[in-house]
């Protein structure tokens, strides 16, 4: 039929194909990438916060060991003071028993001297009537003299006994006096050293209530900041899986735009096939066309144009769709090596890991044609 249409003048037909322009949804792509991108900082992030984790660790680990070598000081501080307040109580019994028993002789004492006192009345009745130098110069002797009355001697034997046990009782009781002095400074030094040793204790405990006070503060903080981890965890943990799932998503989108590139391509060699069948055809019916074939000729010229339009527009997306791929691809290692850190960080919080999803297969471009 295009051979008698030919003969008779008639236009010759000439077979077009309609090919459409496959949509790669650049802007779904674009917004998956930001998406991933602020992924990746929200990895970044968790990054530094497991680092803050280790350093709070570490703190806390040592403010543990701080408390154990506080309680070994004070079990050691308590140990090595028992002995000393032992001693301490022993010699406060020691000087207290002491004590007790100057008191007792000192009341004996006093008794005792209560005693030659009422005895030594009579002496002192006539020490008053003759003055006391005159006295003391000739003794009884010279008492007895001066007041020219014979003494018996068993009077004055009674009062030289009076006079010897007078002047030892007075030594006695300055001898307890001065006993009692010291073991009142004993007992003072021992009150001393039993309030020092008490005050000691007592500041070792105030320091060991504050270390433990500190140290529940730690602990409140380190426990609230393993919730916020543990909560930024889990958070991050379901932003991988959306992410997972857009990633898939883009990946169908990838498979669908190769498969329209694919339709295009068949498209374009069917057409280039009916386009060199065509000129085939208007080759061979040249010799006996007409000038008013040029226009018809014009129109394949312009059609073949159009072709090396659709060639190029064919090869640019081909390389976009390159590019597209090897984004694809870098992200996905991205997310990989994000996803392993995640499951890094929660085994080491002690929780049961997180089953870690198969990735998505990568479209092969390969098997694409143009590739």
């Amino acid at each position: 039929p295009v051979i008698r249409s030919a003969t008779r003048g008639g236009p010759a037909v000439v077979s077009t194909v309609e090919l459409a322009d496959p949509s790669l949804g650049l802007a779904g792509v674009r917004a998956s990438l930001s998406v991933l991108q602020q992924s990746i900082d929200q990895a970044e992030a968790l990054r530094e916060l497991r680092s803050d984790h280790k350093v709070l660790r570490r703190e806390f680990l040592a403010t543990r060991r701080r408390e154990e070598d506080l309680d070994r000081q004070l079990t050691d501080a308590t140990n090595a003071a028992s002995p000393y307040v032992l001693f301490c109580q022993h010699k406060y019994d020691v000087v207290r028993h002491k004590l007790e028993s100057t008191r007792t002789e000192l009341a004996e004492c006093l008794n005792a001297l209560q005693e030659r006192l009422d005895n030594s009345l009579p002496v002192q009745r006539s020490s008053v009537r003759v003055p006391r130098s005159d006295f003391h110069l000739g003794g009884t002797a010279g008492c007895r003299l001066f007041l020219g009355v014979i003494v018996p001697p068993d009077t004055a034997r009674r009062i030289a006994d009076l006079e010897s046990q007078l002047t030892q009782s007075q030594s006695d009781l300055q001898v307890a006096r001065d006993r009692q002095s010291s073991l009142a400074s004993e007992l003072h030094e021992s009150t001393t050293s039993h309030k020092a040793a008490h005050a000691e204790v007592d500041r070792l405990e105030t320091a060991i209530e504050h270390k433990t006070r500190r140290l529940r503060i730690l602990r409140d903080n380190y426990e609230r900041r393993l919730r916020v981890a543990d909560t930024t965890i889990a958070t991050h943990s379901t932003e991988l899986n959306r992410l997972q799932d857009r990633v898939s998503t883009l990946d169908r989108d990838l498979q669908k735009a190769s498969q329209r590139a694919q339709a295009a391509t068949s498209q374009r060699d069917q057409a280039r096939a009916a386009h060199i069948a065509t000129r085939e055809i208007v080759f061979q019916r040249l010799e006996i066309l007409s000038p008013g074939w040029k226009k018809r000729i014009n129109q394949v010229e312009r059609s073949q144009k159009s072709r090396q339009d659709l060639e190029s527009a064919l090869a640019t997306l081909q390389q976009e769709k390159d590019a597209l791929t090897v984004q694809r691809d870098e992200l996905l290692g991205q997310l990989g090596e994000r996803f392993m850190e995640v499951t890094d960080l929660r085994a080491r919080n002690k929780e049961p890991p997180v089953k870690e999803q198969p990735h998505p297969k990568s479209i092969k471009i390969d098997n694409l044609p143009g590739a």
